[in-house]
């Protein structure tokens, strides 16, 4: 079974920092792990604002952080309650920089953190702080629905796994695995093709076979190499579309995906991983 025995949840006092917990505290139940709660205090720049240099002159850092510190404390202090394994940590510096360093620092094996995309116009939009710790963090990162609405998943029957025709995507697998395993769920390893979307035109059934079976052949490879048997679903479109409605068609519960082939195959982390996590019906765990 997968072990995860410290995660880092880093908040900003937000509603959807306040959506996450239930999440956060469901995965820590769940893998008996210690949950280490962090704000990090962001000082304005001289230049920043309507501050006068001499008004910031006056900020003292470490005043600022014994306050937070204060509302940290008290910040869902009903549904994370300290006697449940939770630490209140704040810190001062560039957000993303500060999360990324401390899980390195502090041995975190999993970083559990919304995306801040909600509304018409949000919904589209990856959140500065998130998109660095998904580009910067060594460990694993999980971000919520990327929605207004989300809630805590009991459930854990379905794993869903997008790799690529690398053998960089064994991370991934092997995660994806030993996370399945651990709650007897099915996984799903979905691998899109943007080349056989669309109509088949004439003459091109044959090549379509051959590219999807091919897919699947190297797919297999992989699996013996991660030690695993898992279903392989390989469609055709764009990769988003794609992993978006298998998680809807296997019902799943959670989504990985890896960093390595997302820089390569998948077209840059920027792009392919931002949309995945953007449309994916359920949280998507970056490995």
């Amino acid at each position: 079974m997968l072990q995860l025995d410290r995660i880092l949840f880093p908040v900003d006092f937000s509603q959807r920092s306040t959506a996450a917990a239930p999440h956060v505290m469901t995965m820590g139940r769940d893998f008996n792990a210690e949950v280490i709660m962090l704000h990090v205090l962001q000082m304005p720049p001289l230049w920043y604002g309507e501050f006068a240099p001499v008004e910031l002159e006056t900020l003292d850092a470490q005043q600022l952080i014994q306050s937070r510190q204060k509302a940290l404390d008290q910040f869902l202090s009903r549904e994370l309650p300290e006697d449940t394994g939770v630490h209140r940590v704040a810190e001062e510096g560039d957000p993303a920089t500060v999360i990324a360093e401390y899980a390195y620092r502090n041995g975190v094996d999993l970083i559990m953190m919304s995306t801040h995309g909600y509304g018409p116009f949000r919904r589209l939009l990856m959140g500065s702080v998130a998109a660095k710790v998904l580009h910067d963090a060594e460990c694993p990162v999980w971000t919520d629905v990327h929605e207004e609405t989300s809630f805590p998943r009991e459930s854990r029957e379905s794993v869903l796994c997008a790799v690529d025709l690398t053998e960089e995507s064994l991370p991934a697998i092997r995660w994806a695995a030993a996370f399945a395993r651990g709650f007897d769920a099915e996984l799903t390893l979905v691998h899109a093709i943007p080349a056989l979307a669309g109509p088949v035109a004439p003459g091109e059934t044959r090549y379509r076979n051959y590219i999807a079976d091919h897919a699947r052949e190297y797919i297999g490879d992989l699996q013996k190499k991660a030690g695993t048997s898992a279903r392989i679903c390989v469609g055709g479109g764009k990769i988003a579309e794609t992993v978006r409605s298998a998680a809807l068609q296997h019902e799943a519960d959670l989504v990985v995906i890896g960093q390595g082939h997302l820089h390569e195959t998948l077209g840059g982390l920027r792009s392919n991983a931002y949309a995945i996590i953007r449309q994916s019906p359920c949280p998507v765990v970056r490995v």
